[in-house]
């Protein structure tokens, strides 16, 4: 059984550039005017759409400042700390995800600081398309540091790349493991995941490696053409050496648990 919950299928349109981001030269000196309810509670309806919805709610970070999300216009945010309003970004999109999340804070590389994650489209059964905003500098402000694809689920390895699940069909998918270059997300390590017995392509020689009910190797997907160049030096970039990096990945712990 896969241990993750499968969705609708679909998939995630095009949309819209994320819009730069703002920060004043002088704080606003104006606290929030209303208790608003935690992002964390609030669940989207697919209608109406999200333009005529006007969510409006807050996250709340680790140093008591709070980040303002608004559907008017979608999303719109926020930063306030000590009573100032100190930065203010949008990620735009009129798509609401197959969850129905509003933009959520999350620990994807077990830091113990959360990113911003805007879910940008409406996603299927393979997961949902999301931006990342990363917290950054002092004073703290959110950098766009890009974006991934796949379930809310992230897993870190011992050599600190971190990174999450996405559905290729009903027994097989990929896993994208990441690092930070700087504020960006940099993709190191992808890794072709199925369940035993899922049918491989007669032409594969790779070296698949068992690990609990999970078989897994590197991908070597070139799509778009030079994007497996592209991860490869990403890979040797990262200190992976590519020829090993099947035994290194696929043997960990972590990816035992992807099927059940």
């Amino acid at each position: 059984m896969v241990a993750v919950t499968l969705l609708l299928s679909g998939c995630a349109p095009e949309r819209p550039a994320p819009e730069p981001t703002t920060t004043s030269a002088r704080a606003t000196n104006q606290a929030e005017p209303q208790v608003l309810l935690d992002c964390a509670t609030v669940s989207i309806s697919f209608e109406p759409a999200l333009d005529r919805q006007h969510i409006r709610c807050s996250l709340t970070l680790g140093d008591d400042s709070t980040l303002t999300v608004s559907s008017d216009p979608a999303w719109s945010f926020s930063l306030h700390s000590g009573g100032a309003t100190v930065q203010e970004f949008r990620e735009p999109t009129d798509k609401i995800g197959q969850t129905g999340v509003a933009a959520l804070l999350q620990d994807i590389d077990h830091s113990g600081t959360p990113v911003l994650l805007v879910v940008t489209g409406r996603g299927g059964t393979g997961g949902e398309p999301m931006a990342v905003w990363r917290q950054t500098g002092q004073p703290k402000r959110f950098v766009r540091a890009g974006e991934l694809f796949g379930f809310r689920t992230f897993y870190r390895t011992p050599e600190g790349f971190f990174g999450n699940y996405a559905h290729a069909g009903s027994g097989a998918g990929v896993v994208t493991l990441y690092r930070w270059n700087g504020d960006r997300l940099a993709e190191a390590v992808v890794l072709d995941v199925q369940v035993p017995g899922w049918l491989k392509r007669p032409d594969d020689t790779r070296e698949w490696i068992r690990n609990g009910k999970t078989d897994c190797t590197i991908s070597d997907d070139d799509y778009p053409p030079g994007a497996l160049a592209t991860r490869t030096a990403s890979m040797r970039a990262a200190g992976v050496d590519p020829a090993t990096a099947a035994q290194q990945f696929c043997t960990q712990p972590w990816v035992a648990t992807l099927y059940r």
